[in-house]
């Protein structure tokens, strides 16, 4: 197990998957819609980006997890930058019970 692990971590594509999936600066112009989650502490925002040197495009959605009255403050300050067409929200999230 400790050599499976010890080559995973000195393989370089590995360790490039692991750097772009969690170091990806979004631009304002790839954001494609935004949202304040009215139940939690937190403001959501769509995405759909053409990663380099790949020819599909991908979407998600991000969540920023925020204090205590911040989300407000946070929404408005990304809404000045995003484009007019880029729909703004309040909706409720489901969080499942275990």
């Amino acid at each position: 197990m400790a050599l499976t692990q010890l080559s995973m971590a000195c393989s370089k594509s590995y360790r490039k998957l692991h750097t772009e999936y969690h170091h990806y600066a979004y631009g304002w112009k790839e954001i494609t819609g935004l949202a304040i989650v009215t139940n939690r502490e937190i403001v959501d925002f769509d995405y759909s980006v053409i990663m380099e040197g790949k020819e599909t495009i991908t979407t998600g959605g991000v969540n920023i997890f925020c204090k205590r009255k911040q989300k407000e403050k946070i929404a408005e300050f990304m809404k000045r930058y995003l484009s007019p067409d880029v729909p703004f929200i309040k909706i409720k999230a489901d969080v499942p019970k275990y």
